[in-house]
């Protein structure tokens, strides 16, 4: 007789697949308190198959002694945008720090969309995230990361501890990427920026230069301070942004995430009709 696995507090589980159809559905979910999910949208007008999940943290935000768990697995061809409800509030408390561990797989030919709200630090707060990119040589990862100062609106800038971000992405069973953003208040205040923003675009079988020409051109007609590079290996291109904007900032964003899903994924499909 097997016992089931337990759910961890603040575990998020999702796996989908797109099964003998197109369209991409939760296949399997596990959820606990403080993180719930959204049924699976199928609302996107120009990619009517993917599947939208909105994740919802009743809670408000992230606590000093919390510790979330996030995994996803997107199945062969599968299509799946994930979105937060809100941004995410960082609170101060006697614990040790805020922490979320993500651990995203990409089957072949899947497409993952992370596209969460901004993070933001309150005074006194610490945060640490880890997110692993484990991806098929044929899949497309699109992954925004905003981090703000903290609560601009009540005046308190770069007053948090520590916010500490790492991402490592293994391609075809290869490292590829590292990369890790350690802000403390004293590093954040040399940003000059409310907002930093990194948007990560993976796609290992993709012309790199091209993609990197069209970001490029994009940032040649924005008032955001930001540069784009080509990742190691050719597996995609990183942009960084900073801002004292965030309209401005979201207007980027949208800007830039439409040039590269119509690089990206677009044409891709279109190749795949053909």
């Amino acid at each position: 007789m097997t016992t089931a696995t337990p759910i961890r507090a603040g575990e998020l589980g999702l796996r989908v697949t797109s099964g003998g159809t197109n369209q991409t559905r939760i296949a399997d979910l596990r959820q606990r308190y403080p993180q719930r999910v959204t049924s699976a949208l199928h609302c996107d007008p120009d990619y009517p198959d993917a599947a939208v999940v909105c994740v919802q943290n009743p809670s408000g935000g992230a606590f000093s002694d919390d510790e979330l768990v996030t995994s996803i697995d997107a199945g062969p061809g599968t299509h799946l945008r994930l979105t937060t409800q809100a941004a995410t509030q960082v609170f101060a408390g006697a614990g040790t720090g805020a922490r979320h561990g993500l651990d995203f797989r990409l089957h072949p030919g899947a497409v993952v969309q992370y596209l969460p709200q901004t993070l933001i630090p309150h005074r006194g707060s610490s945060y640490t995230q880890r997110l692993s990119i484990t991806m098929a040589p044929t899949a497309t990862y699109l992954g925004w990361d905003v981090l703000a100062a903290g609560r601009i609106g009540h005046g308190e800038r770069f007053a948090f501890d520590c916010v500490d971000n790492a991402v490592q992405v293994t391609v075809g069973g290869r490292t590829a990427v590292r990369d890790r953003q350690l802000m403390t208040a004293a590093a954040a205040r040399l940003i000059g920026a409310d907002y930093l923003a990194t948007l990560l675009m993976l796609a290992p079988w993709a012309d790199t230069g091209t993609l990197l020409g069209a970001v490029r051109r994009v940032l040649a007609l924005t008032d955001v301070s930001a540069g784009a590079s080509e990742l190691p290996g050719g597996v995609g291109v990183i942009v960084r942004t900073t801002t004292d904007r965030a309209p401005l900032l979201a207007q980027f964003q949208e800007q830039l995430l439409r040039t590269a899903r119509g690089i990206l994924i677009r044409e891709r499909n279109g190749d795949r009709a053909r």
